[in-house]
């Protein structure tokens, strides 16, 4: 019998061991709060992720949208007969102005000519470099901002008769 008895309050002090060794009700609670903190912890940095995965996004469509839009301002639509042309340069020097021209065209402008202007009786004799014949003042004002944007150069439309 008393070793029944032992055994009893072995098995009863085990019990209650293993209970005390487990979680007690606050540990279990704080435990909860710790999880369902870490799960939102978790979920924030997913929504800061995709809110900077958005913001990159949105900044690279500006650069592929002013790209696009500097190439469709790059791109012009020469007229035999259009009425704008764009006066890069003006010289006293029918040779010098040529050349010129010539470095235009060389850079890729080959729609560049040269346009004597003035008086040879008083000497008052220029002889212009320009861009173009274009169809529309846009045009012609895009090739402006070309020229002022690449190579730092000043220009104005002149309107061909």
């Amino acid at each position: 019998m008393k070793t029944a008895l032992g055994y009893l309050i072995v098995a009863g002090l085990s019990i209650l061991l293993i209970q005390g060794c487990g979680p007690s009700e606050e540990e279990l609670r704080e435990q909860e709060r710790a999880r369902q903190q870490a799960v939102q912890d978790s979920l924030q940095l997913v929504y800061e992720a995709q809110m900077e995965q958005l913001r990159q996004d949105s900044i690279e469509q500006a650069r592929l949208d002013s790209i696009a839009a500097a190439e469709a301002r790059r791109t012009f639509d020469y007229s035999e007969t259009g009425r704008f042309a764009v006066q890069i340069e003006s010289w006293r020097s029918e040779e010098k102005a040529q050349a010129q021209a010539d470095m235009w065209k060389e850079r890729g402008f080959e729609n560049t000519f040269v346009v004597k202007h003035g008086d040879e009786d008083s000497g008052n004799v220029w002889y212009r470099v320009r861009v173009g014949r274009f169809d529309t003042r846009e045009m012609a004002e895009n090739m402006t901002q070309a020229l002022r944007e690449d190579y730092s150069q000043d220009s104005w439309i002149s309107v061909i008769g």
